[in-house]
Formats: C-alpha cells, sequence, structure tokens
C-alpha cells in the first residue's frame, strides 16, 4: 500500500543564512473551504522541521504530528488524539500529494510593516485561485530541501520558484477564502527530541494484502 498525503498552504521560516532555531505559531482559516481552521505550531532546526497541526471544524477535531527529514525527504506522522494502538507512518516525499499548481508569481514594490517586518507584496496565481502573499526578506529560509513536503503550498513554490530565501507573513485570498497568518515567532533552542517520534508510537507496517 502506498501511503500518500496533502500537506496544506503553510510557511516555513528560518531567521537567517545560517539557520534559524525555534517555533513558530500559525492561523489557517478555512484551510480546506468548508470551515475547518488550523493553528500551527512550527519547530524549526537548522536540519529538520516538525508541525503539530490541531484542526477544529464541523464533524472535525484532530491533533497530528509531522516531522520533515530534509536530507531525507522522509516524513514521518502520527495522530495525538484518539485512543487505542499509537501508531506512526513513514513516506517519502515523493508520495506527498499536490492539488495546486503555480500558473504565476508577481513581484509588486508595494510595501508594508507586518508583526515588525518589512513586507513586499506579491500577487502568486495557481490553479486554486489567486493570493496577495507578504513576503519578508528579512527572515530568510532556503526552500530547496523542503519545496517536495509542501507541493500544494502556493506560498512555499512562489519562493522556490522566484529563488528567494523569504518567509510569507500573510496570505490574503483574492480567489479562495483561504487565510494564513503568523502570530508569533520565539527564537529559542529546541530539546534534543523535538524531531524524534515518541518511543511509545510503533512503525505502522502494511500488510502484504
Amino acid at each position: 500500500m502506498k501511503l500518500k498525503l496533502i500537506i496544506f498552504p503553510l510557511c516555513l521560516i528560518v531567521m537567517n543564512a545560517f539557520g534559524f532555531e525555534g517555533s513558530i505559531k500559525q492561523t489557517v482559516k478555512n484551510y480546506n473551504g468548508t470551515g475547518t481552521d488550523l493553528n500551527m505550531t512550527w519547530y524549526l532546526g537548522p536540519k529538520n522541521c516538525r508541525i503539530d497541526m490541531d484542526a477544529s471544524g464541523k464533524d472535525v477535531k484532530s491533533s497530528t504530528v509531522l516531522i520533515m527529514d530534509g536530507a531525507t525527504q522522509t516524513l514521518k506522522t502520527y495522530e495525538t488524539t484518539g485512543a487505542g494502538q499509537k501508531l506512526y507512518y513513514q513516506m517519502d516525499a515523493s508520495s506527498i500529494d499536490g492539488n495546486m499548481s503555480l500558473i504565476s508569481v508577481n513581484v509588486t514594490q508595494e510595501t508594508k510593516q507586518i508583526n515588525g517586518y518589512k513586507c513586499e507584496k506579491w500577487v502568486v496565481v495557481t490553479t486554486l485561485g489567486t493570493s496577495n502573499v507578504w513576503v519578508t526578506r528579512d527572515i530568510a529560509y532556503d526552500w530547496s530541501a523542503y519545496k517536495s513536503f509542501f507541493k500544494s503550498s502556493a506560498e512555499i513554490q512562489a519562493l522556490a520558484s522566484q529563488n528567494v530565501k523569504g518567509f510569507a507573513m500573510l496570505t490574503e485570498p483574492v480567489s479562495g477564502n483561504v487565510n494564513i497568518a503568523v502570530e508569533s515567532v520565539d527564537v529559542h533552542t529546541l530539546a534534543a527530541n523535538t524531531f524524534t517520534v515518541p518511543t511509545e508510537y510503533k512503525l505502522f507496517v502494511p500488510s502484504a494484502k
């Protein structure tokens, strides 16, 4: 059985060219177009990143952890809600689905301050719609190791296409209805086990059938 996963548009940041270490809180409003909201916490290190994702909406309430290894292009994921056997799943980045294709990116001259950062307005057009993405180059990140994990992210794919080390502080929909905003950035040293699956979780191995 080939496991597949769609990771929705999300943002990743690094404070400088030497690498960021810390956590970022982010909100995604109406991420699936039917009223589901996400509260995201990113834990970012020099070689790995992790997302703690809490989803809430009509008939939806879940907490999921995603751990991405840029060097091996491997994703590990597990649920922290629900009863029963504790399992985690592992897959290659090539197995992650994407439901979006990039059409065009217009880097404008319009700027404004967001959360204390100077941001420039990018108009990003995809097969899912058009968004105004406010990008700061003062928070730099090299997307080359992680873009394969985020095939449905207009922000990450736009930055990669422009070969820009930057961060999308805010995404406002022009057509479409998904709004993404960073709430806070916290620079701190991460615990050694941040990017490891807890020992009580066992790897799920599909049966031969």
